[in-house]
């Protein structure tokens, strides 16, 4: 018994030297270390102090403070040693209490005395208040903490007390700007406890709490204070907000221009290499791949390679079409695998066969069939495709392409199809929104922002007329939001934080970027401003809105910049029904049993069938000039009855996708049918669904 406190004795003693505790701290904190590298970091650097040094280390030994790896030569602490420092800290901090003064555990991770001149600093510097009325919240704030009587404070707890006070003093727009950015704990605790349950991995995850960040400083700093209001109330949804006043959402690049000129930075970017114009098929795809990771930091939601056909034809003659699908397969391989599914943004391929080449009609069907053959051998490797295929509708003696596309769209591929000579995103959006002479060879496009036509119906008690007039408010409010988003990123680019748009070969200008609104929940709004059920009746006040939307929109677009609206599958439809259905009771809600409000219309193949329901679709296509999808139910038919189905629609309906929903084993990524529990190759539970119209 005698022997532990004589031991408890010699440690403190051991410790009791400065330069002891010093070295302990060292290796506490950088971990193993040789001995010349933990003589070096402890201060010890001359021939002379070699002594000193080894008589401190022997001391730290013989305790059992530290101990040395004799394989590797390396000092470690041990577990008395942190224990001994952990007490040293503790007994460090109640001594500065003790002493009756206020001290701070800053974010330098220290202990600090309170000075309250840093507050004045901070609410002056940061927040801009005028240097007197700063000086009376300091002295207030003061006062309060040495009534709490706490063993410490924090700078977080400090900065609480401060924006407490100026809520007091009615002093918010001060408050905003002091407001510190960031997530709970608990929210950080979840995002680490659902972490790869969808495929998600580290980088993922700081990913979304780098995010969360930038999404609560746009809606304090960023937009207008009308505009962050609208989105919190439920008026209108910014999508991605941790992206929005960061990059563009989505970005065309044409590869004809590419074909000729290649894609040279105009400015330095160190890291890029210079991409010349293509001399054969394995420089023209590995010319799309650098591309792709040069600007997919710099797309939220999806890069578009337009004319893709065509730029990969000239280089086509003289190989196989074995020879061409193992090269866009590579492509398609790496492309899928650069970024997870919740990192966009998603890569695109248009195929437009019609648009006229040089290089002839014969060379672009032979790329065609390559492409649609390697794109299904990617839909066979990969458990959920994250590259999509943009199509134009075929002509009556090309679909035996049709039949290829519906066969990869079983088996669970993404392909989208358009009308030819058109521009379209894989989510159905138009950049051509933009005046011809603003039309370049590369566009960005920002559209992610909603406006919530449901809310709008229910507070206009079927008057059409009022419910039209609330919406014209609202699309100012949209078009603020967007305009100012547009000169956001116009400061982003200038700081060179977007390289490629910036410095790129004939980077987009900031001043000829489409800005498209989306509306959602038509559908609801019609069934709330009628009660007629009529197809007639909903077609006609559909098409008023549409006008209504389309004329304030056009009005509102400035010289250089024009507004477009949308009707397409964009984030936010359910975070509006459900903010909806706090307001006016779930009672109230039409949302007609889905999970949120409805977007791009969607048709059964009984629809198709019936001309009033193509006339509606067809009606409201021709009035969105910023963009317009139709989803096509395909979930209970067949191969066959999913060809018949694209083959009966196309001539039809401007812009479509197809839904089918593909279920897969998470575990060993097999594709299983619909709904099953269970993978029948490696047993598991952890199965999944997507559907091919996401």
């Amino acid at each position: 018994m005698q022997a532990a406190p004589r031991r408890v004795k010699t440690i403190y003693s051991v410790i009791a030297s400065p330069q002891r505790l010093e070295i302990l701290k060292i290796l506490n904190v950088k971990g193993p270390l040789t001995y010349s590298a933990l003589k070096t970091l402890a201060g010890f650097k001359s021939k002379k102090e070699s002594g000193k040094f080894a008589y401190h280390l022997r001391k730290l030994v013989r305790q059992l403070l530290i101990q040395l790896n004799r394989q590797e030569r390396k000092y470690t602490v041990t577990n008395l040693g942190r224990l001994v420092l952990n007490l040293t800290r503790q007994i460090e901090e109640q001594s500065l209490v003790e002493s009756g003064k206020l001290y701070v555990r800053s974010s330098r991770q220290a202990m600090e005395e309170f000075n309250a001149d840093k507050i004045l600093q901070s609410l002056v510097k940061e927040a801009g208040m005028p240097v007197e009325l700063a000086q009376k919240i300091t002295s207030e704030t003061e006062s309060r903490l040495y009534k709490f009587q706490t063993q410490y404070l924090t700078a977080p707890l400090i900065r609480e007390m401060v924006n407490s006070l100026l809520v007091e003093h009615n002093l918010e727009e001060y408050r905003h700007k002091l407001t510190r950015l960031g997530l709970p704990v608990y929210d950080v605790t979840q995002l680490l406890a659902k972490a790869g349950d969808d495929g998600s991995d580290v980088e993922s995850l700081l990913h979304q709490t780098g995010k969360s960040v930038f999404s609560e400083y746009l809606l304090l700093e960023q937009i207008p204070r009308d505009v962050a209001d609208a989105h919190l109330a439920g008026d209108i949804h910014i999508a991605d907000a941790g992206s929005w006043g960061l990059t563009p959402d989505t970005i065309f690049v044409d590869l004809l221009s590419v074909r000729a000129s290649g894609f040279n930075p105009k400015g330095r970017l160190p890291y890029a290499p210079i991409l010349p114009s293509p001399e054969g098929l394995e420089s023209a795809m590995t010319i799309i791949s650098n591309i792709t990771s040069l600007i997919r930091r710099e797309a939220s939601v999806e890069i578009v390679y337009r004319n893709f056909l065509q730029y990969l034809a000239p280089f086509t003659r003289s190989k196989t079409k074995h020879e061409i699908v193992e090269a866009i397969l590579r492509f398609l391989d790496q492309a899928s695998s650069q970024l997870p599914s919740s990192q966009r943004p998603i890569i695109s391929l248009e195929l437009d066969p019609y648009v006229k080449d040089e290089s002839g009609r014969e060379l672009i069907e032979k790329v065609l069939d390559a492409t649609l053959e390697a794109y299904g051998g990617l839909v066979d490797q990969v458990p959920r495709p994250e590259v999509r295929l943009i199509l134009a509708k075929l002509k009556e003696d090309d679909n035996r392409f049709l039949k290829d596309a519906a066969s990869v769209i079983f088996a669970g591929g993404r392909v989208a199809l358009f009308q030819s000579g058109q521009k379209r995103s894989s989510l159905g959006i138009n950049p051509d929104v933009l005046p011809s002479e603003l039309q370049g060879d590369h566009i960005s496009v920002l559209h992610n922002l909603s406006l919530n036509l449901p809310r709008l119906s229910y507070d206009s008690n079927q008057d059409e007329t009022y419910f039209r007039a609330k919406l014209a408010m609202l699309i100012g409010v949209a078009s603020d939001a967007l305009t100012t988003r547009r000169i956001v990123l116009e400061r982003v680019m200038k700081k060179g934080l977007l390289p490629t748009l910036s410095f790129g070969s004939e980077a987009v200008s900031s001043d000829a970027m489409p800005l498209i609104m989306n509306l959602v929940g038509l559908e609801e709004a019609l069934s709330n401003l009628t009660k007629d059920p009529s197809l007639t009746v909903r077609t006609s006040i559909a098409e008023k809105i549409i006008q209504t939307a389309s004329q304030v929109s056009s009005e509102k677009s400035a010289k250089n910049e024009r507004l477009g609206v949308a009707i397409i599958e964009e984030e936010g439809a359910q975070r509006l029904a459900a903010l909806d259905a706090e307001k006016y009771g779930r009672a109230s809600l039409q949302a007609g049993g889905r999970l949120g409000y409805s977007l791009s219309p969607r048709l059964t193949p009984e629809d198709l069938q019936n001309q009033d329901k193509i006339g509606y679709v067809q009606k409201l296509s021709a009035g969105l000039n910023g963009g317009f999808s139709v989803v096509l139910d395909a979930s209970a038919l067949d191969l066959r009855g999913t060809y018949q189905m694209m083959l009966t629609a196309s001539p039809a309906i401007p812009f479509f996708r197809v839904h089918r929903p593909v279920s897969f084993c998470r575990n060993c990524g097999a594709k299983l049918p619909p709904d099953s529990g269970r993978c029948k190759k490696c047993k598991s539970t952890a199965t999944t669904q997507y559907s091919t119209a996401e």
